[in-house]
């Protein structure tokens, strides 16, 4: 009888643990049906980041990867070297982040797309060589504001971060 009533409280304080309201399990259900078979579901939870994100299953290589920098405080995405993606939070404006970019002593930026929320550049030799694209980010949430921004160290192509900003567009912060 004690076994009983153990498993009892058990099977009730579990599926206590797991019941959710319908607006949950809708949502749920919803974010779940937009991922095709053609694609793949990445997600990076811990105590810092809550995020999933999907991509093509066609640009993921055996070296991607989806992970918390510890001693940076950031998430890294890799994908390809054409596809290296830094998200942290932090409250930095994206106009501080244009200026920094301004103020770099061997490259000039050349701004060619900007909103509130995004910065597309081209980077600029002091002897008119245009060598490659960059791009920053700036997503806020009630309560959280991350910013996204390619490997400083990468080298892109104009098509490279047209690629990463649509793919990007699937990243939830939960």
């Amino acid at each position: 009888m004690r076994t009983f009533l153990i498993l009892l409280v058990t099977a009730c304080a579990m599926h206590s643990c797991n019941s959710t309201d319908d607006s949950e399990a809708k949502s749920t259900s919803s974010r779940t049906s937009i991922i095709a078979e053609s694609d793949t579901l990445l997600v990076l939870r811990n105590s810092e980041y809550n995020l999933t994100l999907t991509l093509p299953k066609s640009i993921m290589t055996a070296e991607s990867k989806f992970q918390f920098r510890e001693s940076f405080g950031d998430a890294e995405l890799y994908v390809h070297p054409g596809f290296h993606v830094y998200i942290s939070k932090e409250d930095t404006e994206l106009s501080e982040i244009k200026k920094e970019l301004q103020s770099d002593g061997l490259f000039s930026r050349k701004f060619t797309d900007e909103s509130e929320e995004e910065l597309f550049y081209q980077s600029i030799l002091p002897d008119g060589s245009e060598i490659g694209f960059g791009w920053v980010k700036s997503l806020t949430t009630p309560g959280l504001k991350m910013i996204l921004r390619l490997d400083p160290q990468g080298s892109y192509s104009k098509q490279d971060v047209r690629t990463i900003q649509k793919h990007m567009k699937t990243l939830n912060i939960l």
